[in-house]
């Protein structure tokens, strides 16, 4: 039985379209199926490219402006695992051969979320601001949202959904849109989670790492001039070394000045975040292994058995594909936590069993 003709009856994915499975048809039929996830910064993606000989979908398939794809992928047990709902928001038709490949975003084409929305926003904190933003858009609201006293920001010719973007990143925070859901995240909590999944050299493909040496900042200092009572108010962040010992590469402060007459509590959370950046930046690494669709942005997995890169990482950004070659999920991570390869040798009992999926 050939890759295709397998995949028929026991497929790697399930796709939906406008509440129909459309799986099995199109199967014998696909060149590739990606799915994009990311942390923050932009809408999670799909990209299905697919043999079009006999031109159905050019006319009798060929999709309406707003119609929706549900797509899930399935673990290692064929149990399927939903990733969510996608916009259609771009066709292309190539030829020859003739291919047609659709692209689906999570953040649909409405026209509220496309409209510039001027407004300031005075003596508030950022939830309240973004529950009022998520209420004029009809969004539900889930994760973690620092409580963070707000005395004035003013949201100038932005949509709704750059100006959540711009706040997110000023206050340490990472912001997505999922389902008409508004997903944030505390990048402080992010390295809180459990790790869904022990990688080592066995399970990868292909991987990739870079030790920021130099050019990151000893310490972070945010000021604030307060123009009411002439006065200043600053916070100061060390940026801690992820591997903890040695001797620092660099003794610059990084000086960030904020709008006038900011709160406390704004400073302080600037600095955080950009504190925070500047140790997310230190160590990164790209890694390419065998499909697992558990392995999104978000999620928090442990690489073993390699060397000083051995540790606790954020995936920031995830890449499943399928095609008749097969299954494979690449990932770019940052690493949270440094845990010295040899102390965990060392302190780990020969018979413990690690609480998480292995890969």
């Amino acid at each position: 039985m050939d890759a295709v003709t397998q995949r028929v009856y026991q497929p790697l994915f399930t796709l939906i379209y406008e509440q129909k499975d459309i799986t099995h048809a199109i199967t014998p039929y696909l060149i590739d199926l990606s799915y994009r996830d990311f942390l923050d910064g932009q809408a999670d993606e799909v990209e299905v490219s697919l043999e079009d000989t006999d031109r159905a979908w050019l006319y009798d398939w060929y999709p309406d402006a707003g119609d929706g794809i549900e797509l899930s992928l399935a673990d290692e047990m064929g149990q399927m695992l939903p990733m969510g709902r996608f916009e259609i928001t771009e066709i292309e038709y190539r030829y020859p051969p003739s291919v047609i490949s659709i692209k689906a975003l999570s953040a649909g084409p409405s026209k509220a979320r496309r409209t510039n929305q001027p407004k300031p926003y005075t003596k508030t904190t950022l939830a309240a601001i973004i529950r009022e933003v998520a209420g004029r858009l009809n969004l539900s609201i889930t994760g973690q949202i620092r409580d963070v006293k707000i005395d004035s920001v003013t949201q100038y010719q932005e949509r709704d959904m750059e100006f959540l973007a711009r706040l997110a990143a000023t206050f340490g925070h990472s912001f997505k849109m999922v389902n008409e859901t508004l997903v944030f995240y505390d990048n402080q909590a992010l390295g809180d989670r459990d790790a869904v999944a022990r990688i080592d050299k066995t399970a990868v493909i292909e991987m990739s790492f870079k030790d920021l040496i130099k050019d990151v900042p000893n310490e972070v200092t945010v000021s604030s001039h307060n123009t009411k009572d002439n006065t200043t108010k600053t916070a100061k962040k060390t940026v801690k070394p992820k591997r903890g010992k040695g001797k620092k590469a660099t003794t610059d402060t990084l000086k960030i000045t904020a709008p006038n007459n900011a709160t406390q509590d704004e400073v302080n959370a600037m600095a955080d975040a950009h504190a925070k950046k500047s140790e997310d930046e230190q160590i990164a690494a790209e890694i390419s292994l065998t499909g697992n669709p558990l392995l999104v942005a978000g999620q928090v997995v442990m690489l073993e058995q390699m060397g000083k890169f051995s540790s606790k990482y954020l995936i920031k950004e995830a890449k499943h594909e399928l095609s008749v070659s097969g299954y494979t999920t690449d990932i770019e991570l940052r690493m949270l936590e440094y845990i010295d390869p040899m102390m965990s040798q060392t302190t780990q009992s020969p018979n413990d069993e690690p609480s998480t999926e292995s890969v």
